[in-house]
């Protein structure tokens, strides 16, 4: 049986959908009813914030983890459930979710992972002895270039770059494949899934002509075969981040699709058992 792969959603610049592309992969995996494992390797712990999860005091977070070894720290005691979440009179199971926490803490790992030497590895090999109890692993890594981004990059197998449909987005696009270049003759496991042009404005029926321009941008830059479908500006998905569920719960599946298409791309590499529960359309 394959080992599930390692998703890890990158980005070098804050608000480019890094956190909420990793999130909705999870939830729209998880309701499918593939175990996911993420891994929240962000001082800025949104996504631990944006699953529920609350750091129990003497409990292991990354940062133990990351900083101790496997006979101090067991990783599987560092490993939490996500709650489920009430929506109105309705019940949204988390069944298949589960988390890596992080706290503001997880700053100083930096120090240890810069003192090691074999950084890059030091995050893939904490989490290859128990991925496969999962289906997949989901790393949120900061959005920087750190040691804690460069071990979350060597963790990947399976890489996605979100990148918002502006000049922004497009400069944090040409820095993170910079860094994907830099390390890539150290990671030959690694596969690009894709770019997400991230907050595409339209109106009406057309996009905006700076989101249009933006997009054309990034096809040239990674060509059409990495190209993955927008996400749209909405309202839609601070409200699902907010309440803890997607915007297929908050009943907009269509908000969703680029996530489906995500999904269908990391298809292959999924065991067979969980390969199967992918829809070819979307849900």
């Amino acid at each position: 049986m394959p080992i599930p792969p390692t998703v890890v959603s990158l980005g070098l610049a804050g608000g480019q959908g890094k956190s909420t592309v990793a999130l909705m992969l999870g939830r729209y995996l998880g309701r499918l009813g593939i175990p996911v494992l993420f891994v929240d390797c962000d001082p800025q712990s949104s996504l631990t914030s944006f699953l529920g999860v609350q750091v129990q005091p003497d409990t292991p977070t990354l940062l133990e983890v990351l900083t101790q070894p496997e006979e101090k720290t067991k990783i599987l005691d560092a490993i939490a459930s996500v709650p489920d979440v009430k929506l109105g009179d309705r019940t949204i199971n988390n069944t298949n979710l589960f988390l890596i926490p992080s706290d503001d803490g997880l700053e100083s790992a930096n120090y240890k992972l810069a003192s090691s030497g074999l950084s890059l590895f030091i995050l893939r090999n904490r989490l290859q002895p128990i991925v496969s109890n999962f289906g997949v692993a989901i790393v949120d890594p900061p959005p920087e270039r750190s040691h804690l981004a460069q071990t979350s990059l060597g963790a990947g197998d399976r890489w996605v770059i979100p990148a918002e449909s502006n000049v922004k987005g497009v400069q944090s696009l040409l820095r993170t494949m910079e860094l994907i270049k830099e390390f890539k003759t150290a990671l030959p496991y690694g596969e690009l899934l894709g770019v997400v042009p991230f907050r595409a404005r339209w109106t009406g029926r057309h996009p905006t002509n700076a989101t249009k321009t933006s997009i054309d941008t990034i096809r040239q830059l990674v060509g059409s075969e990495l190209m993955l479908p927008h996400i749209l500006e909405s309202d839609v998905f601070k409200n699902a981040i907010n309440q803890r569920v997607a915007p297929t719960d908050l009943g907009q599946p269509n908000l969703e699709y680029a996530i489906h298409v995500l999904a269908q791309r990391l298809k292959p590499a999924l065991p067979e058992e969980y390969a199967k529960l992918i829809p070819s359309k979307p849900v």
